[in-house]
């Protein structure tokens, strides 16, 4: 097709906006997926075809970004709600979600240049939405970058500090812009700096895919509340070093003050967060909430536990790491931890290399069978020298080679397996690991399977010689197949014990 702009011919089937239309009815709108192909295509093939003037490729671009936000938004929300993300139609999806995100993200950042380097088709550009659907795209690529826990591109951080350099340079950083036609949502670049800044800074490699998404959803509904200042506030997140381009960081007051440095602060957001956590508490998720699909009050009530923790008290590291080389095996899951602990076939064993540790948790390097089966909040059980060691995968992340590096709090360096059962209608025995008992207070934690544990429901023990009546206090943690409470404890006689 040849079609002429500007005193020149384009010969690309995409050369104007009426033959992009064209080609973009055939699509086929019930197979979202095939249809994301597609566009990433398009949008790679218009991208880098040197005949285009700038305005006529943006706007192209644009209808097919527009275009493919419609599928975008469904194949997320078949991602994240799937039952287990490294099944083999996830692995497709999140392939295909990142492909098509980078070429979006590459393509935006090469207009961006083209702009500012000053094409005659500049003129008819808004930059505001160029640069805010550039950030957008970006966020995007470091979402399917950041499920796998992968090393991401440093060129998001570089990219991105040119954009606000420019949108504070041209003083359009706050312009309010209705982003796409489909979303009637107002943003800005400031407003999309500081989202994906803010989202960032909040640890994706402790959180899981979905709750990746579901922390970047919260802190988009109340984006409004974000502010990106060149002075310290009084609460502030992260900083932003617009000359050394790099990850968010936490501010070091003596180190981290200087002209070019933007602070990020979610200071107002704390009073929205509390409130809504106030209402997923009693099993609701409330409509105004846009999160991209149905997800239960409990996934989103930890997302928002997660947000509320690292704006109000970061973690901090309380013991000091020692850098150590040692190797030994685990077993994964709850139920192969049990197992292990009672001397029962316990299932495949991972090779764990240490590379520093401290009395409350560890960081390693995981090898062997089963290691892409590991997830956050995942249980690592392994034979100490004074009995079974059990920990939870607090952090992921792989580096360069594809190796997994896992960070794990320790519960317990000995976790002796007892067995219980309902104190009313007796029951079937189930394992559990007792973990640890406060003689002051008379409580003890107990870590057991999934659905095992209830407000309403005593459970009896025998343990170190004695018959036990535990009594729940409270659910403190609840993982992907395991739980985690504490009970009082009430001793019983010998004759208690009889049904």
């Amino acid at each position: 097709m040849l079609t002429k702009f500007f005193g020149k011919k384009i010969d690309h089937p995409m050369a104007d906006v009426k033959s992009a239309q064209a080609l973009l009815a055939d699509l086929p709108r019930n197979d979202a997926l095939k249809s994301a192909i597609e566009l990433t295509e398009w949008i790679e093939s218009v991208a880098s075809s040197e005949e285009f003037g700038l305005a006529d490729q943006f706007a192209v671009l644009s209808l097919l970004d527009e275009t493919a936000q419609f599928y975008a938004r469904k194949l997320a929300c078949e991602y994240f709600t799937l039952p287990d993300m490294h099944i083999f139609q996830g692995n497709r999806l999140r392939l295909v979600m990142g492909n098509l995100s980078r070429q979006t993200a590459d393509a935006y950042y090469m207009m961006f240049m083209r702009y500012c380097n000053g094409d005659k088709g500049g003129v008819a550009i808004k930059a505001p939405l160029l640069a805010a659907r550039a950030v957008r795209a970006m966020r995007e690529k470091l979402k399917y970058t950041a499920v796998q826990y992968e090393v991401h591109d440093g060129a998001i951080w570089r990219n991105l500090a040119q954009f606000c350099q420019h949108a504070e340079w041209q003083q359009y950083l706050d312009t309010p812009v209705s982003l796409y036609s489909a979303l009637p949502e107002t943003t800005s670049v400031g407003s999309e700096v500081g989202q994906l800044m803010a989202w960032y800074a909040c640890g994706l490699d402790s959180l899981s895919p979905r709750g990746m998404h579901l922390a970047e959803r919260i802190i988009a509904q109340y984006r409004n509340v974000i502010t990106i200042s060149a002075n310290l506030p009084a609460h502030v997140l992260c900083g932003f070093d617009l000359s050394r381009a790099g990850t968010p960081v936490r501010i070091n007051l003596d180190a981290t003050m200087h002209p070019l440095m933007r602070y990020v602060s979610l200071a107002d957001m704390q009073v929205k967060l509390e409130m809504l956590i106030k209402i997923l508490h009693k099993n609701i998720v409330p409509q105004e909430l846009h999160l991209g699909g149905v997800f239960t009050a409990e996934w989103v009530l930890e997302a928002a536990q997660h947000v509320l923790t690292c704006i109000v008290s970061p973690p901090q590291r309380l013991t000091k790491r020692r850098e150590l080389t040692a190797q030994f095996s685990v077993v994964s899951g709850c139920e192969n931890v049990l197992a292990y602990g009672a001397g029962q076939e316990s299932g495949e064993h991972m090779q764990i290399t240490l590379e520093n540790a401290s009395s409350s948790g560890f960081c390693a390097i995981l090898t062997g069978k089963g290691v892409d089966g590991v997830r956050i909040g995942h249980l690592f059980g392994v034979q100490t020298a004074s009995g079974l060691g059990v920990a939870i995968v607090r952090r992921l992340s792989r580096d360069i080679g594809g190796q997994l590096h896992v960070g794990a709090q320790v519960l317990a360096n000995q976790a002796p397996v007892l067995t219980v059962r309902q104190s009313v209608g007796g029951g079937e025995e189930q394992h559990a690991l007792w973990l640890r008992e406060s003689v002051e207070n008379g409580t003890a934690r107990l870590l057991m399977q999934a659905g095992i544990f209830s407000m309403q429901r005593s459970l009896k023990a025998h343990f170190d010689g004695r018959n036990c009546l535990l009594i729940p206090v409270e659910l403190q943690e609840r993982g992907p197949d395991y739980e985690l409470a504490t009970f009082r404890v009430i001793e019983q006689e010998e004759t208690e014990k009889q049904d």
